[in-house]
């Protein structure tokens, strides 16, 4: 009888424990690790065809939250372009015709630079913004969330699952299913650092499911997290001038 009575005890325990994990909470922390806080670093960008690779070499300045500028610094032909989202609001600058364009919310999901990234991936909490969270797994060293879209979120997608390792709630995969919930997206974070007391993924990966061999690569580099960011550098001014 006393066993059983441990046993009940123990079980009302673990239930009270998953119980009080709030699945938003989860989810704030997952994406603080994914944007890692202020941030000046090199990215380089690979996109994988079936039948070619093109590299680009950005340089990006975040304050990990809701800013973000980037600029395009090669290939020859692509440099200049940059790219500042405030907000829900992102704006590009096109050296060419040297003028800024702002881009309507319908083209959030349209694709950075004809790779798998989405505008959206520039910067930014959509995932906090736009969907509501629940646990649907959880182990003593993983959790998997899976996100549906608030009402009248800009969002393509009809459901997210995201997996993360505990302790910590370090990012480890985000797969995008469509309205008739099929995957089509699955992004992928590997090489941590830690930033703060944060895991950081250094290294990330873009999979087009729908399509064999499109995949998409981002790797940090000459990273300084935790830098003081002027505020001149999330303004219109900054596209072509820089900060």
């Amino acid at each position: 009888m006393k066993v059983r009575l441990w046993l009940l005890l123990i079980l009302g325990l673990c239930s009270l424990g998953s119980a009080a994990t709030d699945p938003q909470a989860v989810l704030k922390a997952i994406v603080d690790n994914q944007r890692g806080g202020s941030v000046r670093a090199t990215l380089t960008l690979s996109v994988t065809r079936p039948d070619r690779q093109t590299q680009y070499v950005l340089e990006v300045v975040s304050d990990g939250n809701q800013r973000a500028i980037t600029w395009v610094k090669a290939p020859a032909r692509e440099a200049g372009q940059a790219f500042l989202r405030v907000g829900d609001n992102i704006q590009i600058y096109n050296p060419t015709l040297k003028r800024v364009l702002r881009l309507p919310p319908s083209g959030r999901s349209d694709s950075f630079l004809g790779s798998d990234l989405s505008y959206s991936d520039l910067a930014g909490r959509d995932l906090e913004q736009d969907f509501t969270a629940r646990i649907s797994a959880e182990t003593a060293d993983s959790i998997t969330l899976e996100l549906t879209p608030r009402p009248q979120a800009p969002t393509p997608y009809g459901k997210v699952v995201l997996q993360a390792r505990k302790p910590g709630f370090v990012p480890r995969e985000v797969l995008f299913f469509d309205q008739r919930g099929q995957a089509v997206r699955k992004i992928s974070f590997a090489q941590y650092v830690e930033v703060s007391g944060r895991s950081f993924p250094v290294q990330t990966t873009v999979e087009d499911l729908l399509r064999p061999g499109h995949r998409t690569s981002v790797v940090y580099s000459d990273y300084q997290f935790g830098v003081n960011i002027p505020e001149s550098c999330f303004t219109v001014r900054a596209l072509e001038a820089g900060c």
